[in-house]
Parts: structure tokens; C-alpha cells; sequence
């Protein structure tokens, strides 16, 4: 049920960013990293939809992380990638995947059956320590900033790779907030009432809904700065990393350890960073067409 959840977000999540970048791209590059972008996307209805099915998503990933651990959820959602591209190319410049699309598609979930078969994660803690999570904030509040800082000195593809990366770290550490909500909504019994007074009352609701503003300037910067193809694997990639190494680390979640293990992980890690690579730069992603507007969807100011 975890995985069959985790893959139902996943697919929910590229609808979303592919709506969303399509919104993205067309807005002035003057506002990148500007609270101006996402005001004016405030406008763009083809945008809103992406959102409403961000905000579908995370609910489903709450219930994925409800009964399964950070480790196991979030490398899932890396299948978001293989439904988000195709989906972009079919849609809007109405293309089929071919064999080099199937085979990259293949490796990565090849690569992730290894990962989870090696690593055999299970549930930790779902909290951490004051302190735990004070150090965990200040390491990537510093990762952030400087890879913001690096990509607002450059264009084109290298700013919307490194924000993208920065967008995913945050997105990562929104995961490990969101199984934090999903640890406190486990152990909180009594009525509707009681739930929702816990709730509100976790801190881990509000820092998540603080990552979320962050995140959501962040990553619709890295979609204005170039194609999908720029920005999405690097996003994908970067948000399962930060979310093993919260879980494996912060949350105290259980993995294998041994050398059978390690090496079936970094095998297995292989071939998904592989796989993302080759479906980030096949033809059906990379060439520079002009999309098809198509009327039941068309974005109108």
C-alpha cells in the first residue's frame, strides 16, 4: 500500500509540474527569485492547476508516509520524472517516447527496486530532538543560500539546475515535516476534535507550510529559467538524496548497512542518476519544438 500510494503522488506531482512550468516559462525573467513571479502565476489558471495538484499530491504523500519511512517514500516519488517528461512531450509538442525513453525509464526503476531491496528501510523515530533539528536546519539553510547565491550570478541552464537543486533539498526536508505531522496524527488518539488540537499544536505543521513558500519561489524560478528538461531531473534527484539522508540520520529510520548492501545501493542509485540523465537529454525531451496549445487546457490571462 505504501508504494502503490507513493507512485499514485508521484504521478499526481508531474501532472502538476508539468502545468506548472508551461505557466512558468512565459513569465518575464526580471522576476526570478522575486516574490513578483509567483503573484503574477497567481493569475495564470493553467498554474493554479498545477498547484491544486501539488496540494493532492502532498496529501497522499501524508498518507504514503503515515505507515511507510522517509527513505522508502520519498525515492518513489523519483518516479514522478519518468511520468512528468513523456507526459510534457505528448501533451504539448505531441511526441511518442521511443526505445532509448523506455530503457532510461527502465533503469531508473530497476534502480530504485535495488535501492529499496538493498537498503530495506523501515520506520525510526517519525520526530528528533530540538537540537537534532536545529543543526539539521542550519546545515541546509547554508546549502540553500549559497546555491541560490551561485545561481542568481548565472543563466540559463546552470541557474535552473542549481535552484532546482535547492528546491529539491527544501522540498526533501518538507518530506521529513510531513512525516513529522504523520508521526504526531498516528499517536494522538481521542476525538476529531483532540486530532486537530494536536495537530495545530506540532510545530512541524507550520515549519512545513514555511518550507512550502520557499519551495514553491524556488522551484517555479528554476521552470522560468529554461525547459523542463533543465530543471526536473535535478529537482527529482536532489529531493529523494536530501530525504534518505534526513531519514537515515535525523529520524533514525533503519537501513542495511553492510557491504552487500551498500553496494546494491550505490548500484542502485547508479542506474536512477543514469536513467535520469539519458530521459533529460533524449530527443523527445531535448529538442527545442514549439508546444501545441491545446484548447481544453489553453492558460489564459
Amino acid at each position: 500500500m505504501v508504494v502503490l500510494l507513493s507512485l499514485t503522488a508521484a504521478l499526481v506531482f508531474a501532472f502538476g509540474a508539468v502545468l506548472q512550468q508551461q505557466a512558468a516559462s512565459g513569465q518575464p525573467l526580471e522576476q526570478n527569485m522575486r516574490p513578483a513571479l509567483v503573484a503574477g502565476l497567481l493569475r495564470r489558471p493553467l498554474w493554479l492547476g498545477g498547484i491544486a495538484l501539488n496540494g493532492l499530491g502532498t496529501l497522499i504523500q501524508l498518507a504514503a508516509l503515515w505507515k511507510g519511512s522517509l527513505v522508502t517514500v520519498q525515492p518513489l516519488l523519483v518516479c514522478g520524472l519518468l511520468f512528468a517528461l513523456p507526459i510534457n512531450a505528448l501533451v504539448f509538442h505531441r511526441r511518442r517516447p521511443g526505445m532509448r525513453e523506455v530503457v532510461s525509464a527502465g533503469a531508473v526503476c530497476i534502480g530504485l527496486t535495488a535501492f529499496l531491496l538493498a537498503t530495506a528501510p523501515s520506520p525510526g523515530n517519525g520526530t528528533a530532538s530540538a537540537l537534532s533539528w536545529s543543526v539539521s536546519l542550519l546545515l541546509l539553510a547554508l546549502l540553500v543560500a549559497v546555491l541560490v547565491a551561485v545561481a542568481l550570478s548565472r543563466r540559463g541552464m546552470q541557474r535552473a539546475v542549481l535552484l532546482a537543486v535547492a528546491a529539491g533539498a527544501v522540498n526533501g526536508l518538507s518530506a521529513a515535516f510531513i512525516k513529522g505531522i504523520a508521526h504526531r496524527l498516528g499517536t494522538t488518539g481521542g476525538s476529531p476534535g483532540h486530532l486537530a488540537a494536536g495537530l495545530l499544536g506540532n510545530w512541524e505543521l507550520y515549519a512545513f507550510a514555511g518550507s512550502l513558500l520557499a519551495a514553491t519561489l524556488l522551484v517555479q524560478s528554476a521552470y522560468q529559467s529554461g525547459p523542463i528538461r533543465w530543471s526536473l531531473p535535478a529537482l527529482t534527484a536532489a529531493n529523494p538524496v536530501t530525504s534518505v539522508v534526513l531519514g537515515a540520520t535525523l529520524l533514525a529510520e533503519r537501513v542495511h548497512t553492510g557491504p552487500l548492501a551498500l553496494f546494491g545501493a550505490v548500484l542502485g542509485l547508479s542506474l536512477v542518476v543514469g536513467g535520469i540523465l539519458a530521459l533529460s537529454s533524449s530527443s523527445l525531451i531535448a529538442a527545442d519544438i514549439a508546444p501545441v496549445v491545446v484548447s481544453p487546457v489553453a492558460d489564459v490571462d
